[in-house]
């Protein structure tokens, strides 16, 4: 059993494990594993100032020690979800240095309006998303299970894989008090959703690389929404030697969010 104020260090926990009514708990180098069966890797419910660091989120090694070069694992081959978080009252949350492969969507989480329970993902990897079952799956990397995103912080990731829905998927009308920061991005159905309304609110994106080594099937950006307090500036087109983009005169230059690549940056 799990107890609040602890750290857990080097340790295996098989699919379905739950983080339940702790506060203030690390994991730090732990392996998770999902399977067929599970639901997700990890569940998490009523808990608070949690930590994940140096952790890896994947299918059962026994079954698969890695992805597999030819493409990606069966649907029936691990979990859903690798973290998923009860929308019963957002706690605090950080991912740090963590690997995620083999999901049907790596974090599924519930954002909170409280600005000290801030959702926190950097210096993680997500890549290799499980096969969709035909469409049974949305596939994502990171997904806000409500109608609107708030107080989340996602720096300095790679988010990369096929997969039929969002990269991150901040899917609701509005996103407010937000960081998109330092992102390495490419892949999936619309590659970045950030609200599909005109309310977004101080939310920031900048420093972010879209990268063509894997094509989205519909594009890189589910639109970027009207608002207030809204900044976009220092995101950069990468062109990947090989990859379905060959305009390698357009490598390195500013990606404006309704598609533009231009050698100035964005600035309204």
């Amino acid at each position: 059993k799990l107890e609040s104020g602890k750290t857990y260090r080097y340790m295996s926990f098989d699919s379905g494990f739950g983080v339940e009514n702790v506060n203030d708990v690390t994991f730090y180098g732990c392996l998770f594993k999902g399977n067929d069966s599970a639901f997700a890797n990890v569940i998490m419910r009523g808990s608070n100032n949690i930590t994940f660091d140096y952790a890896s989120f994947v299918p059962d090694p026994a079954r698969y020690a890695a992805p597999p070069a030819s493409g990606q694992i069966p649907y029936n081959g691990s979990s859903q979800f690798g973290l998923w978080l009860y929308p019963d009252g957002a706690g605090k949350i950080m991912v740090d240095h963590s690997d995620f492969w083999g999901f049907g969507n790596g974090i599924q989480f519930f954002s909170s309006t409280d600005p000290n329970k801030t959702f926190t993902v950097r210096n993680s990897w997500f890549h290799d998303a499980r096969d969709d079952g035909n469409g049974q799956d949305h596939t994502d990397g990171i997904l806000e299970g409500g109608s609107a995103s708030s107080y989340v912080v996602i720096d300095h990731n790679t988010i990369s894989s096929r997969g039929n829905t969002n990269g991150l998927a901040l899917q609701g009308k509005t996103v407010t008090n937000s960081q998109i920061t330092n992102n390495y991005f490419s892949g999936f159905g619309y590659t970045v959703a950030v609200g599909v309304g005109n309310t977004n609110t101080n939310v920031t994106f900048t420093g972010n690389v879209f990268g063509t080594d894997l094509k989205p099937d519909w594009g890189p950006l589910y639109g970027w929404p009207g608002g207030t307090g809204n900044v976009w500036r220092n995101n950069k087109w990468r062109v990947v030697p090989g990859s379905y983009y060959t305009k390698t005169a357009d490598d390195g230059k500013y990606w404006w969010p309704d598609g533009t690549l231009s050698a100035s940056d964005y600035s309204k």
